[in-house]
């Protein structure tokens, strides 16, 4: 009998190994399992709202929580789901700085790395942390260029922003240029949580209040979460005590998650009425330049123009950089010579450094820069600022950076300051330009009747009546015509 043809050929050898080395390098079920049970472990510490959020199928959700409500956490846990169940996956969680994004989940998901046993390298110096299934979790900031930066062409498949009512940054700008086409490549999730800010106002609150921008919402307050109860039982007697008013509008956003505007917590107060699109026209034209000097923080700049033809200040254009250097400063002011043919230049001199860029600038690159004024009540002056825009004697030109920081710039709870929380430079720095202008000198003109206008035919009558007179007084004093020697007496006589 013969024997069968057993001779294979190079296809049917590379298809034979193709299935042993997937077979070897596919989980096995046990591994499937081992990701199961940590992801389900992870999951039972969640409630339900949370769960709820977490187990969402959208690509876009987002939650507008109250403080204490566990939102930051429930977000942790879905970095780590995520992670664990996503072989070599990465994962991004963005707060308004690396310092909170530190603070608020760091030491939280190394908790849980010991807790659950998931083995998870932690790098420090960078804030990525590392799974064993080689996915990872970058925690950032958003307030510094350079960290934004290092997000543009990564892919993610999730990618969490954290107290994004409280971004300095334009966050729409961030979600549409940076966060979303990095989450292109992996179809991958945006999740966005917050409490309410006082301003009512951004791209955060258009999402979640407005229903714009198709996102899945989801609210939850600390009165949800079981692992607060002691903290609602305080509230509710500090309520009771007439310690907290359930009608104040700072108490509706912390603890009901609802979206309330306060303008005496805003800083600055203008309104639609304070913006333009195009100056007046004027030959009389003095400019003014604002500076604020930074460099971990931003340093910004702020242009002020005024006229004696006009009673308003127009605040026309800005500028806003981190880590720029003296030479950085110095190069940009001259930019803006250049452009604007300056009055004055004012800069902050608050600190050490500062005041010896100023003297630099002074003796070395001859820009003449002056000190701004800096009084010991800021918020004083803030509130006379405040009169101007009140009144409209302050003009912004519309679409500037400054009108986002405004938005969001709030005091603190003693009111005795700007919380620090917001960014304020080019708050500070218009502050400073409006100190040095003199739109206060404007004297209105006397108004000129329209011709053709019932006002403008009284005046013709009141000045034929007034040269009529003018005439008839000239006459009468007049001594060709009733001769000398006589007297106002002996006109009445």
């Amino acid at each position: 009998m013969a024997l069968p043809d057993l001779t294979l050929t190079d296809r049917e050898i590379f298809e034979a190994l193709a299935v042993r080395i997937k077979a070897q390098s596919a989980p096995s079920m046990a591994q499937k399992q081992q990701k199961k049970s940590r992801a389900l472990n992870l999951s039972r510490t969640l409630f339900k709202e949370q769960l709820d959020f977490i187990n969402d199928d959208s690509k876009r959700k987002a939650a507008i929580c109250s403080r204490r409500s566990g939102k930051s956490y429930a977000a942790g846990r879905y970095l780590m789901k995520e992670a664990l169940e996503d072989d070599g996956t990465t994962c991004v969680y963005v707060a308004r700085t690396r310092e909170a994004a530190k603070r608020i989940l760091w030491s939280s998901m190394k908790e849980a790395s010991i807790r659950f046993r998931l083995g998870i390298k932690f790098n420090n110096a960078d804030l990525i942390a590392i799974f064993p299934n080689g996915s990872k979790i970058i925690f950032t900031g958003a307030n510094d260029a350079s960290d934004i930066d290092k997000l543009r062409g990564a892919a993610f498949s999730l990618a969490v922003l954290d107290e994004a009512a409280f971004f300095n940054i334009k966050l729409k700008e961030l979600v549409n240029e940076v966060i979303t086409p990095a989450l292109l490549d992996r179809d991958g999730a945006l999740v966005m949580i917050s409490t309410p800010n006082s301003a009512c106002h951004g791209f955060f609150y258009d999402l979640t209040e407005k229903g714009t921008y198709n996102f899945s919402v989801h609210k939850w307050t600390i009165k949800n979460n079981p692992h607060m109860r002691h903290a609602v039982a305080a509230i509710e007697q500090d309520i009771k005590n007439g310690i907290l008013d359930p009608s104040d509008p700072s108490y509706k956003r912390e603890y009901l998650g609802l979206w309330v505007r306060d303008d005496q917590e805003i800083v600055y107060n203008y309104t639609q009425n304070n913006l333009f699109e195009e100056r007046p026209y004027s030959d009389k034209w003095e400019f003014t330049l604002g500076i604020d000097l930074g460099y971990h923080d931003a340093t910004a700049f702020v242009v002020t123009a005024w006229t004696p033809d006009y009673p308003c200040l127009y605040i026309i254009d800005e500028y806003k950089q981190n880590r720029m250097l003296t030479s950085d400063v110095e190069d940009k002011i001259r930019r803006f010579m250049g452009d604007y043919k300056f009055t004055s230049i004012v800069m902050d001199s608050g600190g050490g450094s500062s005041k010896m860029l100023l003297e630099t600038f002074k003796q070395r690159s001859n820009i003449p820069v002056q000190a701004a004024k800096k009084s010991g009540d800021k918020v004083g002056m803030i509130k006379i600022m405040n009169s101007d825009l009140k009144l409209c004697n302050i003009k912004v030109k519309r679409g500037l950076e400054l009108l986002e920081e405004w938005d969001k710039l709030q005091y603190n709870k003693a009111g005795t300051a700007e919380d620090r929380r917001f960014e304020n430079h080019l708050s500070d720095a218009a502050l400073y330009a409006w100190q040095e202008s003199r739109h206060y000198l404007f004297e209105e003109a006397e108004s000129v009747p329209i011709p053709g206008s019932p006002a403008y035919f009284r005046q013709l009558e009141d000045d034929m009546e007034q040269k009529l007179l003018e005439e008839q007084d000239k006459t009468l004093y007049d001594p060709d015509v009733w001769g000398d020697g006589y007297s106002d007496a002996d006109l009445f006589n």
